[in-house]
């Protein structure tokens, strides 16, 4: 058999096939389309971080609340000085989750890794504690850092200034638990698995003012001594509050 008779008995493609074949390629090029778009956002979205986060910090405006939705945030990234009272009576614990980035040492007494008692991939909580404001400017939330999960488990003291104090932090955001997320424990009335706005109003006695929610931070870019042991609740670093990943 010939090439010309051969090339003859090849069948054209038929009308499904090429309407299967080119809603490939109008696909594929939508999708690249759409996450070229999203890097850039993303690019834009981090360089808007980061010159909020850079910003000096301003004072909160007397009874501020939350107005965003969901677990979106209202105010950017811009830091907010606050003054208040801290009610520790109402505290709750966030967890388990890991530390902050970069708040613990490779080495040395503050690498959670020693004495201490912390492994390689240490756990504990977030501390969360309202903070009724001076001259009755109303409640916020705060998140005052992270304590190692030994201190939890053996009542161990962390350290929770009385009388008025400034609060330097960042409005953060809530999470939504999936249907796979597993449930807050009643047998733990002062723990939380996640940052569930309805949850925490509950239990730190702020249902009904939604309170403006703030990480508390270190200034962007503070040395830390390694030499010097850490005080507990560890904060993070102002720079990596809201950090999230450029790729789509």
């Amino acid at each position: 058999m010939n090439l010309t008779s051969a090339a003859a008995k090849v069948q054209p493609m038929s009308k499904a096939g090429i309407a299967f074949f080119s809603s490939l390629c109008v696909t594929t090029f939508g999708l690249g389309c759409w996450q070229t778009q999203r890097y850039f956002e993303k690019i834009e979205s981090v360089e808007k971080r980061i010159n909020e986060l850079s910003k000096d910090g301003q004072h909160l405006e007397p009874n501020a609340t939350y107005t965003g939705s969901g677990t979106s945030i209202s105010r950017g990234y811009r830091p907010i000085i606050v003054q208040g009272k801290y009610m520790h009576e109402h505290e709750i614990l966030i967890g388990p989750r890991g530390p902050p980035p970069g708040v613990l040492s490779s080495s040395g007494p503050n690498s959670g890794r020693s004495s201490g008692g912390m492994s390689s991939s240490p756990q504990g909580f977030y501390v969360l504690t309202p903070l009724v404001r001076h001259n009755k400017m109303g409640t916020v939330l705060v998140n005052r850092g992270w304590v190692p999960m030994q201190y939890v488990q053996q009542n161990a003291h962390w350290d929770k200034p009385t009388g008025k104090v400034d609060v330097i932090g960042v409005e953060s955001k809530t999470e939504q638990p999936t249907f796979l997320s597993p449930q807050h424990s009643m047998k733990e009335p002062k723990k939380l698995l996640w940052i569930d706005r309805a949850s925490i109003e509950v239990k730190t006695n702020t249902k009904g003012m939604s309170p403006l929610l703030l990480t508390e931070t270190t200034p962007m870019n503070s040395i830390r001594n390694d030499n010097v042991p850490i005080t507990f609740p560890v904060k993070p670093s102002i720079e990596t509050v809201g950090e999230f990943k450029v790729l789509p």
